[in-house]
């Protein structure tokens, strides 16, 4: 049996600072979040987004001239296929033309059933086989493009781009006019498609464009120590595969995850439920998130790490660190603080 205390978990927690303005922000209260902050020891990176921490945390760095090579990644997931081609995600999404220009609505808000899916990447295929392109829907939301030769371009996160005019996060580089015309050229077909007539006719928005992002081939991981890795998330359960770690399921609680997770080291935890409404600027999603965190996570593995059931936590979000050992629960004179000081320090 295990010595539960050679335990250290790590979590992963995109989007805990909430948007940019919380509205009543600071009526809220996380205890165990704010206690968990107050008495860590904290240090900062560059590596800002979820994408680069989270490659980070698998030694891999980021070509000069290129994406953090996300399609190749995640494509082990949606396609349980390895190999060393070349693979760009382009995921389907929803434009819509406002006084602010077109504004970006990704699948996980369209209702793309893999059916539809299926259909839409066939009638493109009709299209594109004749340049040797390939277009797999490994999952509905999630789309893959294998062109006949790698171009040069270097393209934004579709994260970065929800509920934003697209203009200013279109792919740039040597070959960026020519990807402009491309992704001009399927939102014609798209307008065209039965599918998306279909769509329109119950109700539901069209998918009338694809967004072209995560570009290269599989990474070079360096050293990574992690005793098991435990996501809902497909890109850093890829990163396990590839660096051959135990990979699972987040369960729903830490509680579970102490009952299950009997290996010493270091354990990673990916809790992505706040990123998405953190970007989108949704209060009452991100606000629910948070509280599923703060209660069914941080409370129980701070009561862990009080009974010795744990060494150590560490939270990980935005560029930010914060760990925490025995020793630092007992710093009672560092008040806890609200999201909001955070948030506004910058830290």
């Amino acid at each position: 049996m295990t010595d539960a205390a050679e335990r250290r978990l790590t979590l992963l927690v995109p989007g805990l600072f909430g948007p940019d303005t919380e509205p009543g922000g600071a009526a809220r209260r996380w205890m165990a979040l704010e206690t968990l902050l107050a008495r860590s020891d904290r240090s900062t990176s560059p590596a800002a987004s979820f994408e680069a921490q989270l490659f980070g945390l698998f030694g891999v760095t980021r070509p000069a001239d290129g994406d953090w090579p996300v399609a190749a990644v995640t494509r082990i997931v949606d396609a349980g296929v390895v190999d060393k081609d070349w693979w760009m995600r382009a995921d389907p999404v929803h434009l819509q033309a406002s006084a602010n220009g077109l504004i970006l609505t990704d699948a996980a808000a369209l209702k793309l059933t893999p059916q539809d899916a299926n259909a839409l990447v066939a009638e493109l295929m009709e299209v594109f086989t004749a340049d040797g392109w390939l277009f797999k829907a490994a999952h509905a939301e999630r789309w893959y493009l294998r062109p006949l030769s790698p171009p040069t371009i270097q393209t934004h996160a579709l994260p970065e781009v929800i509920g934003c005019d697209i203009h200013a996060f279109l792919p740039r580089g040597p070959d960026a006019k020519a990807w402009h015309t491309i992704m001009n050229e399927i939102q014609i077909l798209l307008h065209t498609s039965g599918v998306n007539q279909a769509r329109e006719a119950r109700g539901e928005l069209p998918i009338n464009s694809l967004w072209f992002w995560g570009a290269g081939r599989l990474p070079q991981l360096g050293r990574s120590d992690w005793a098991q890795v435990w996501s809902n998330e497909p890109l850093s359960l890829g990163l396990a595969r590839l660096a051959v770690i135990p990979g699972a399921m987040a369960p729903s609680t830490a509680t579970d995850w102490l009952a299950t997770a009997d290996r010493a080291g270091e354990h990673l935890v990916v809790l992505d439920q706040a990123r998405r409404p953190a970007i989108r600027g949704d209060i009452a999603a991100w606000s629910d998130a948070l509280r599923e965190i703060n209660d069914h996570w941080l409370e129980p593995a701070l009561q862990a790490l009080k009974q010795g059931a744990l060494a150590r936590i560490t939270l990980l979000t935005d560029g930010a660190a914060f760990t925490l050992s025995v020793r630092g629960l007992r710093r009672w004179w560092r008040r806890r603080r609200s999201l909001a000081h955070y948030r506004s320090s910058g830290t």
